[in-house]
């Protein structure tokens, strides 16, 4: 996994920086607000838009689209709030 991580990391390096091609959207959103996110997680992240109980345990599919709406619905977030201006600051 780390040298996947290394692999990928220098490659959204060349992408990103090196050749302009793409300018990480959607991560920036998140990334703006990233203390908002993790504490709105940790708080409501057991709550039904973003977690709820699943009818097979044992399916990862299941478990994968629920992390995926969960995920989909904070990027959302953050970016409904990049959008009004409101960053928190520590």
């Amino acid at each position: 996994m780390g040298c996947f991580s290394f692999i990928l990391y220098g490659l959204m390096y060349y992408v990103i920086d090196v050749k302009g091609w793409w300018g990480g959207q959607p991560f920036i959103f998140p990334g703006m607000n990233s203390i908002f996110v993790y504490v709105g997680h940790s708080l409501l992240g057991t709550y039904f838009p973003f977690s709820w109980a699943l009818k097979f345990e044992e399916s990862h599919g299941a478990q994968l689209f629920q992390d995926l709406v969960g995920t989909g619905l904070w990027v959302f977030i953050a970016y409904f709030l990049y959008r009004h201006k409101f960053f928190l600051k520590v």
